[in-house]
């Protein structure tokens, strides 16, 4: 009996000495990022301690020592039930449940001790990984692992726009082709120089009083035969072709008969009153007969 009470005591020592400990801080190793104080660290280490014990909900060291109690008084209730009927077997049902208790108190105190030990590791492990996440959220440093590769984005396809289409084509001026052999003009015949006078609207002077379309621009005199212009030094010629890319504007603007009717209307105004026509006149020197120039 007096064995029994001796043994309750050393049993309360190893439940109280099957107690975890719970952790107090990381069990990991973090490095600062390069370029950061130290002081920088240390108030992000302190942060990153809050905030992992936290994660961990209820103080840790209750529920570990709490667990260890847990199973002792469990294992002590078992024993003395068994330990009494074992005992009443004998005889000595006291002294069997004070037996049995014992033997429960240290049974039930080394399995609540696994429990506590297993919920320890388990906390510690949780406690890292927070303490890690948050350190490692500050850009510092953590040995053992590598920060994964960031991948550039692709650039963007350069979208290039597609050429704009060929102008269209200059229209090209068709030029009737010059006539091979120009006829060859009559000879003007006059016996004496022809009168010329000045047509505003045509901006040359024209012949009156001759059967001959003739015209002069002050340099040079036109004569108009068989459908084609001449020109040449002297009102008698000798003429040459004149080719219409030579062509004075006024033969561009008008066609014969409407050089002729301006003629008409100016020679009209000089025969009412040519005492006081007031119209600019050219008269050349007279010149007799040439030889006609043919091609």
């Amino acid at each position: 009996m007096r064995s029994a009470y001796k043994i309750l005591p050393l049993s309360l020592l190893l439940a109280l000495g099957g107690c975890v400990t719970v952790p107090g801080g990381p069990s990991v190793n973090v490095l600062p990022a390069p370029g950061k104080s130290f002081e920088t660290f240390q108030r992000e280490d302190a942060t990153c301690r809050q905030w992992a014990e936290r994660q961990l909900g209820a103080p840790t060291q209750e529920a570990a020592d709490q667990k260890v109690a847990t199973g002792a008084v469990a294992g002590t209730a078992v024993g003395a039930g068994v330990g009494a009927v074992l005992g009443s077997a004998s005889g000595h049902a006291g002294a069997g449940a004070l037996i049995g208790a014992a033997s429960g108190l240290l049974l039930g105190t080394a399995v609540g001790a696994d429990s506590g030990q297993a919920y320890g590791r388990e906390a510690q492990r949780r406690y890292d990984n927070s303490y890690l996440q948050c350190m490692y959220s500050y850009g510092n440093q953590i040995p053992g692992r590598r920060s994964a590769a960031v991948t550039p984005p692709a650039p963007a396809p350069v979208v290039v726009a597609p050429a704009p289409p060929p102008p269209p084509p200059a229209p090209v001026e068709v030029i009737q082709p010059e006539p091979e052999l120009y006829p060859a003009p009559a000879e003007v015949y006059v016996n004496e120089a022809p009168q010329f006078i000045y047509s505003p609207p045509l901006g040359m002077y024209v012949a009156v009083g001759v059967p001959y379309d003739l015209m002069y621009n002050g340099s040079e005199f036109y004569y108009f035969y068989a459908g084609c212009w001449f020109h040449g030094p002297y009102y008698n010629g000798p003429w040459r072709p004149l080719y219409r890319r030579s062509y004075p504007s006024v033969f561009l603007r008008y066609r014969i008969d409407g050089i002729r009717h301006y003629r008409d209307v100016e020679y009209r105004r000089y025969e009412r009153d040519r005492g006081h026509y007031d119209g600019r006149l050219h008269r050349p020197a007279y010149r007799g007969r040439v030889v006609i120039e043919r091609r």
